[in-house]
């Protein structure tokens, strides 16, 4: 065997040597993710108390049981204000449109029955087109109103539930800002830098 075949062939082994050393250190990091693992979330945030946390159910709780209640409880005291003001408003308006709803309806009644004794006393300048569309619009006016009225309702419950939750995490000058480095693997197995942002209180 000449000098130049027994080169090239410590080469080759070299080479092999290498790829299996590399093809080792991949396989390691492709099935032990724990290598690179991210820094847990429930280390970064602060730990609250029973009555912290079970805050957000009892405000939700005593809104769905009266309105505005759990905007007391959270003391977001002006948003009650808003909250009735809108709830009498769509109350006056659902009064309203039932009330010209019945007018219109015995209005109609009284023109299409076969009792000639009966007479349309409310609009007798009015077509009976007129009236029928007069009666269809305060129909739907009031069914909107009703719809408003419980979506009000709905909307006063998660708001209550949401300021209670913000209630824990408010700005304040003991709330940092906390970076760490962060690893994670792509659908490839290959590692992708990156960081954490987390708030906590010092």
């Amino acid at each position: 065997m000449g000098l130049t075949q027994l080169c090239a062939m410590r080469g080759a082994v070299l080479f092999i040597c290498i790829l299996c050393t590399g093809l080792s250190v991949s396989a390691q990091m492709a099935f032990n993710p724990n290598r690179f693992s991210s820094t847990s979330y429930s280390e970064l945030l602060p730990i609250s108390d029973s009555s912290e946390s079970n805050r957000p159910k009892r405000a939700t709780i005593m809104s769905a049981m009266l309105p505005g209640l759990g905007q007391i409880y959270n003391q977001k005291y002006w948003k009650v204000g808003v909250l009735y003001t809108a709830g009498f408003a769509m109350g006056y308006g659902m009064k309203y449109n039932t009330d010209s709803l019945k007018r219109y309806q015995k209005a109609l009644t009284a023109r299409v029955d076969l009792d000639t004794a009966t007479k349309d006393v409310w609009y007798p300048n009015l077509t009976d087109a007129k009236v029928n569309g007069e009666r269809d619009y305060y129909r739907k006016n009031r069914d909107m109103l009703i719809i408003g009225f419980f979506a009000l309702y709905t909307l006063q419950i998660i708001d209550a539930n949401v300021d209670a939750h913000l209630r824990e995490f408010e700005v304040n000058k003991d709330l940092a800002l906390r970076i760490t480095p962060d690893f994670r693997y792509t659908s490839f197995r290959t590692v992708q830098p990156g960081l954490t942002l987390a708030l906590r209180l010092k």
